[in-house]
């Protein structure tokens, strides 16, 4: 099995997809919020990219919810942020949401190449590195990054995953951007929700009194939930 990561969605554009599960992580906070709105029974997420494309699927579909954020802020106008704090059961449950984060939802869209796309955090690691081992196919870990820059949490969490896949025994090549988020994935593993408390975006969550989100999102295995992003949605699929 071969692993390679992308450190930002620009990066997707220069990588290999075909044939290959794709993992997107947007560890704060787009990818681990999907994961606790599903769990609290929400249908399916609709990824979009801009403001303005939200705001028109929605207007064509009253029934979906609009949610996303700009700099970690929810939009004027639009029901829900990006905060996991705001997909409770009651507000979700049985809800189709259409989302426009500043980066998660970009690399999402950047992936669609991949054979089959998994959303990735530390809520699910367990249940995705079985999901990736029974798929059997190479591996794409697809980082989303900050405005197409590195960012540590998700260079982290792609780290996690590898880490889960080479303790279950399997032969692993690992491509040098998999190695360097092994490496700083073994040097966090101690603490990661200090890691992501001390690293940029944590510590920008944490100045807009969001440091609750930060916890939730280091929840290590909370989760049994892998979601899918398939013909433009994301949910489970069994």
């Amino acid at each position: 099995m071969k692993i390679d990561l992308a450190f930002t969605p620009l990066e997707l554009e220069k990588k290999d997809l075909e044939g290959r599960s794709v993992v997107v992580i947007d560890t704060l906070r787009a990818t681990s919020t999907m994961i606790v709105a599903l769990e609290n029974g929400c249908s399916a997420f609709i990824p979009v990219a801009t403001v303005e494309e939200a705001r028109d699927l929605a207007a064509k579909n009253f029934e979906f919810l609009l949610a996303g954020e700009r700099r970690a802020l929810p939009l004027e106008g639009f029901r829900l942020g990006n905060s996991p704090r705001d997909y409770r059961s009651n507000t979700v449950k049985g809800k189709t949401v259409i989302l426009t984060t500043s980066n998660g939802t970009r690399a999402l869209l950047a992936s669609r190449r991949g054979a089959e796309i998994f959303i990735g955090s530390f809520l699910n690691l367990g249940a995705l590195t079985q999901r990736l081992l029974d798929a059997g196919r190479d591996i794409l870990i697809a980082c989303a990054g900050e405005k197409d820059l590195f960012c540590l949490e998700d260079t982290v969490c792609g780290g996690a995953i590898i880490e889960r896949l080479e303790k279950t025994g399997v032969p692993i090549s690992k491509s040098d951007a998999a190695k360097a988020a092994k490496v700083l994935y073994d040097n966090c593993e101690g603490d990661v929700y200090g890691a992501l408390c001390d690293c940029e975006w944590g510590r920008y969550l944490e100045g807009l009194g969001l440091g609750k989100d930060v916890r939730i999102c280091a929840q290590i295995d909370s989760s049994r939930l892998v979601p899918v992003y398939r013909e433009g949605k994301i949910f489970l699929d069994r």
